[in-house]
């Protein structure tokens, strides 16, 4: 277990978000932090709360006056001006806490008022306002989480969806952490090998084929191409997808976006151009976080407002990462439809939606096959809602194209962590051109150093305090 850090200050912070509501958490952390809360607390048995156990709770009063309530035979009637709330105040000693030291924190009642008077009579007696996300901070600095499960912490906090937070939870657990140790370990025993024939080059060492240096970092660097690989949709996963529905006036964009979100959030008349603005809502499909953007169908701007609608549905073009380009199957296709499709680049995902399969079709079929070409297409009712649910899987499948990856142990999916990986693999590769190239092993073992030098900064083993400084300037002040 890692020797504690020295933090002589007591930091104390609202846990619980500012507002109305039935219990508001205040959080203490440091050495200090029980005499803090003890000299504000008197429990209704009269016992100190230095007494407790851990992982107890004591019941009684946050009080301004402990000696005077005391005396009064700790009873709010008999001196009410005392008393600033009844509490339930639980205890977690150093080193089974949050953050490796004493933990005390006061469960009150939720109104801002009352959580305000608590903070306030803590400072004065002693304790200074956490700096945002200095608990956890304090939790990865004493060894109680490597830094890549202390940006989890924050990942579980905004995961906007199941797959998002099951990801989190994984990350939180030690998952990707264990993988990168244990490659970094490899690393090093070959960085290890290396360096005793450098360092030993004059004796009767048995040469080792560089072959054998190389092959060893292909393995692992195919296991972090294999990382990288899906940390696409790994940051699909963290941090939802974005869907653009474009598509001519009156096709039916409005009409999808309500079926797809099974509410009626968009105005939908028979009158084309109704939508004149984005719309954005999200939706969750099979656990994954959806932003749908329902964009104007417009193609030449006759007036200003037309004319930002169409910049807006660019941009929107442009910032998603999957478009739902909607025909009207009711009618014949027209020239509209291709040059708004030409607004989207041959990279982006595109999916064809022929909608108003309810009504009799005469959009010709040949003409949506040359239009899309090998991209997916279905057909569907935004009426009805029929075929929705295919729409949702294809949505899905143009991301995920292997559905075991959901199932993969790990994502990547912190951005940090992806350039990480991706300076790792290039030190990688760097070493390994210079075995190839059998150039001095002193290149190789350059490449190595700073490769993991790269991978340590990843789970925290190396960190300077600005990188720490970026992580949790990004937490809550109670976190």
């Amino acid at each position: 277990m890692a020797a504690l850090a020295s933090f002589p200050d007591t930091i104390v912070a609202m846990s619980t978000p500012v507002g109305q509501g039935a219990v508001g958490i205040v959080r203490l952390s440091a050495p200090q932090a029980l005499r803090v809360v003890e000299s504000v607390f008197a429990s209704t048995n009269g016992k100190p709360l230095s007494d407790a156990k851990t992982f107890t709770l004591k019941y009684g009063w946050v009080v301004r006056d402990k000696e005077a309530f005391e005396k009064s035979g700790r009873s709010p009637l008999a001196c009410p001006a005392a008393v600033l709330d009844e509490v339930v105040v639980s205890l977690m000693r150093s080193p089974h806490s949050c953050t490796r030291e004493d933990v005390v924190e006061i469960n009150s009642h939720g109104g801002p008022r009352v959580l305000s008077l608590i903070l306030e009579i803590l400072l004065e007696k002693g304790a200074r306002l956490a700096q945002p996300g200095e608990f956890t901070k304090r939790a990865f600095l004493n060894g109680r989480l490597d830094l890549a499960q202390a940006e989890a912490v924050l990942d579980i906090i905004q995961a906007k969806s199941d797959l998002a937070l099951k990801n989190s939870l994984t990350h939180l657990a030690g998952e990707l952490s264990r993988k990168m140790k244990v490659l970094r370990q490899e690393m090093l025993d070959v960085l290890a090998e290396i360096e005793a024939r450098l360092d030993f080059s004059e004796e009767d060492i048995q040469a080792v084929p560089y072959d054998v240096y190389g092959s060893a970092l292909e393995g692992i660097r195919r296991r972090l191409a294999d990382l990288l690989e899906k940390s696409f949709c790994g940051r699909i996963v963290r941090e939802g997808l974005k869907v653009a529905i474009c598509g001519r006036p009156n096709a039916g964009k409005s009409s999808l976006l309500n079926a797809l979100l099974g509410a009626e959030r968009a105005i939908v008349t028979a009158i084309a151009g109704t939508t004149r603005d984005t719309i954005e809502e999200c939706v969750n499909i099979r656990g994954l976080a959806v932003c749908l953007i329902d964009t104007a169908g417009v193609l030449e701007a006759r007036d200003e407002i037309e004319r930002l609608a169409l910049a807006r549905t660019r941009n929107a073009i442009e910032d998603c990462d999957i478009v739902l380009f909607v025909l009207d199957g009711s009618g014949p296709l027209e020239d509209q439809d291709a040059a708004l499709l030409s607004f989207v680049k041959p990279s982006k995902k595109i999916i064809g939606v022929v909608n108003k399969s309810d009504l009799p079709r005469h959009a010709d079929r040949a003409r949506i096959r040359d239009l899309f070409r090998d991209r997916a297409v279905v057909e569907v009712s935004a009426l009805t809602r029929d075929n929705i649910a295919a729409l949702e899987e294809e949505i899905l499948r143009s991301v995920f194209h292997d559905p075991g990856i959901l199932a993969a142990d790990v994502l990547v999916s912190n951005v940090r962590h992806i350039d990480i990986l991706k300076a790792v693999v290039a030190s990688l590769e760097h070493a390994q051109e210079s075995l190839k190239n059998h150039l001095s092993l002193e290149f190789a073992a350059m490449d190595l150093r700073g490769a993991l030098n790269r991978l340590g900064e990843l789970t925290g083993e190396v960190f300077h305090e600005e990188l720490l400084e970026t992580i949790f300037s990004k937490f809550c002040i109670g976190k």
